[in-house]
């Protein structure tokens, strides 16, 4: 467990960090804020993908601008993926009674998979996802916990999740070809 922490002059709007592993459950990751004056985005930045390379079940972060970082990312790939499997829906759903409204949903589809396929699917941070209802506090030793209110992240298994928004950004895609396709031929 940490010492008391000291506070260096003019180092207060980024600090940098330390993790520990949890003792009651070693498959989580705390990152403490550390006042020690080294570099701390880096540092901080480092121990996170770390600690998600790791594939930790639970990691919490302390350093409130690190943290509001990673919970932005996350939030960008929910927002791809939410639009893409929405999107698709709508654009199959609508099909058959507006074939001209499908249109672009299709292409909102397609273009929000791709992106998210080429930008997120294989970071690590795709895999987490952020505890907003403190439903995980229990995984988490508070007397640990030098911050009161720390990011929470969640590993899930997001295997059914890739499956349909690839399985529903395909359909809207042969949806798009063949739209596409019937307007050019004619």
């Amino acid at each position: 467990m940490l010492g008391p922490r000291k506070k260096i002059a003019g180092d207060n709007d980024v600090v940098p960090v330390e993790s520990y592993l949890c003792e009651e459950d070693s498959d989580c990751v705390i990152i403490h804020e550390v006042f020690d004056g080294q570099a701390p985005t880096e540092r901080g930045e480092r121990e996170l993908d770390k600690a998600m390379q790791g594939k930790h079940s639970t990691i919490v972060i302390e350093p409130h601008n690190l943290g509001e970082e990673c919970v932005r990312y996350i939030r960008v790939g929910n927002a791809l993926h939410k639009t893409a499997v929405l999107s698709g829906v709508v654009a199959l759903g609508i099909a058959g009674y507006r074939w001209s409204w499908s249109l672009p949903f299709s292409g909102i589809s397609v273009f929000c998979a791709a992106v998210y396929q080429f930008s997120w699917q294989h970071d690590p941070a795709c895999k987490y996802q952020i505890d907003t209802a403190g439903h995980y506090l229990h995984r988490i030793p508070l007397e640990q916990l030098n911050s009161g209110a720390p990011i929470i992240l969640v590993r899930r298994d997001d295997r059914v999740r890739k499956k349909l928004h690839n399985t529903i950004a395909c359909a809207a895609g042969l949806l798009l070809a063949y739209q596409v396709g019937s307007y050019v031929i004619g």
